[in-house]
């Protein structure tokens, strides 16, 4: 087995398709699928299942195609490395994001980058966090934001920034506070959530289930901006934090969360926890940290607390 061959399985595995994957490599379609033949006779395992629909890989084909992700990832940076000097920070260095943190966080890491290691090629992917979850499982991503249950730290983890969670919008009827609401008061208030494999979501059922309660979710929806637009219609609620909605207006609604109050925390995790990332990454990655504490300080990020561990 050797690079190549794991190039072709990702290639495979990616298309869903032997046709497409040879069109992706310039192949005829004969020669991949002798290739993937090759391999699964080498290793002694069937790494695919083969169907009139195309392929789809095995348990064992997905366990080696999320090692054959970074694995390529880092062959390929070999000769960076190289050409470019042990001491001059270079290459691609692909970030996931979940929105909430992408909204504010993005541009600002953007312009850090540029300033400081000017050879570094952001890659910045933004979706809901149980898909960038998985982009970095994959491989496919050398950071990412993601949701630890505390803010100790973790291997292959950076403590960030914890924060609030706050109800957004109106609920009718009205709270007795515009600042604050209970959870208690929550129990009836219909609400849009992300789909269950979301962090938020998951943060909210455990909150109301250690409580005796269930959260009366009337939409599954995985959009930011569509979860706000909605709160701000007046049919239903949603729960985010405050930053998130800092440029409105009063009529929205914004109230913090009591009784108990929800707060997540925010860490930057490496693609491995078994070695230091490439100098590159770390680069990025203490480039989070310096961006996240700086936009605190100056009031651009409201509503969260830096972490203090280095």
């Amino acid at each position: 087995m050797d690079i190549a061959h794991l190039r072709d399985l990702i290639a495979v595995v990616e298309s869903g398709s032997l046709s497409r994957a040879a069109g992706r490599l310039h192949v005829s379609q004969p020669a991949i699928s002798q290739r993937m033949a090759q391999l699964e006779a080498h290793l002694g395992v069937r790494l695919l299942d083969r169907g009139p629909r195309g392929v789809v890989p095995t348990s064992a084909g997905r366990a080696l195609y999320r090692d054959a992700q970074q694995l390529v990832r880092q062959f390929d940076r070999l000769s960076e490395t190289a050409v470019h000097g042990r001491h001059h920070i270079h290459g691609p260095v692909a970030v996931g994001l979940p929105t909430t943190v992408a909204t504010p966080l993005a541009a600002a890491l953007f312009s850090w980058t540029k300033a400081h290691h000017p050879g570094i090629h952001l890659q910045l992917f933004e979706s809901m966090s149980g898909y960038i979850h998985e982009l970095l499982l994959v491989g496919r991503l050398d950071l990412a934001a993601v949701y630890p249950e505390t803010d100790a730290p973790r291997p292959g983890e950076t403590p960030l920034y914890s924060e609030e969670l706050y109800l957004i919008g109106q609920p009718s009827p009205r709270p007795r506070s515009d600042e604050e609401v209970s959870l208690a008061e929550l129990r009836s208030v219909p609400l849009v959530t992300p789909g269950g494999r979301s962090n938020l979501r998951t943060l909210i059922d455990r909150a109301f289930a250690a409580h005796g309660l269930v959260p009366t979710v009337v939409a599954d929806v995985e959009s930011l901006g569509t979860m706000v637009r909605i709160a701000e219609s007046g049919e239903a609620c949603t729960i985010l934090p405050r930053s998130v909605v800092a440029g409105h207006g009063p009529d929205l609604g914004v109230r913090r969360i009591t009784d108990p109050a929800l707060r997540r925390h925010v860490a930057v995790r490496a693609s491995t926890e078994l070695y230091e990332p490439r100098d590159s990454v770390a680069a990025v990655r203490q480039g989070i940290v310096e961006v996240t504490r700086k936009l605190a300080s100056d009031g651009r990020w409201p509503g969260i607390v830096p972490s203090s561990v280095d």
